[in-house]
């Protein structure tokens, strides 16, 4: 499993990322962090880490000079862009696909939105998926049988998956104290999907709920 680490992109952040043991993460932005793009990249290329992907801030989905900023960074990193926020819904995506990004890119599923609803807004439009696991925990009542067929069915449009614990109201929670069956996800993601998984906890949390998913998979 190919398992990265989540931080924003400040040295600070990067430096306590490589010593949980990642060698590579997902950066989580705010727009502060798009105002000198090419300082913020300078920054993630001279740190022990590398950019794997780029997450979007949560900015409203009419901000296009956010989402094209994001892209901007996301191409000098040579990294994937995820495109999420909490203001937009996957019926924004023609807008959102309007900004021309340039970086490989996909939208993220929001929590509570069905397969069903992926398959039509994300799938039959020819986008890629970003899978939040929890997300689609909180949308799927059959949530494995779920990811088994977004994996089986469409791995090869996920290129990103997000990996938390959470409830059916609440994701981002530490590996274990939610109500996901996280030990089976880990082995469905293993054997049916071959792209990034981003360890999407809070950072202190983050090198425990490594060494548990190493531990899993051993």
């Amino acid at each position: 499993m190919d398992l990265i680490g989540k931080c924003p992109p400040d040295a600070d952040s990067l430096e306590a990322a490589a010593a949980r043991g990642f060698d590579r993460v997902e950066l989580y932005l705010t727009p502060a962090d798009l105002d000198d793009i090419e300082a913020t990249a300078v920054t993630v290329a001279r740190s022990a880490v590398d950019a794997a992907s780029v997450h979007t801030p949560h900015a409203v989905p009419e901000d296009g000079e956010t989402f094209r900023r994001a892209d901007d960074l996301a191409c000098r990193l040579d990294a994937y862009l995820v495109v999420h926020s909490q203001y937009a819904l996957h019926t924004h995506t023609q807008l959102l696909d309007s900004y021309g990004f340039e970086a490989p890119y996909g939208y993220e599923n929001n929590p509570g939105a069905s397969v069903f609803h992926l398959e039509r807004q994300l799938f039959d439009r020819d986008y890629e998926l970003v899978l939040d696991t929890a997300h689609l925990y909180a949308a799927e009542a059959a949530y494995l049988e779920s990811l088994e067929h977004l994996l089986t069915t469409y791995g090869d449009r996920i290129s990103v998956a997000h990996l938390t614990d959470g409830t059916r109201t609440t994701d981002g929670l530490t590996i274990g104290r939610g109500d996901i069956d996280l030990e089976t996800t880990v082995d469905l993601l293993e054997r049916q999907y071959d792209g990034l998984v981003v360890l999407e906890v809070m950072p202190d949390d983050q090198r425990a709920g490594r060494q548990t998913i190493l531990d899993w998979l051993e």
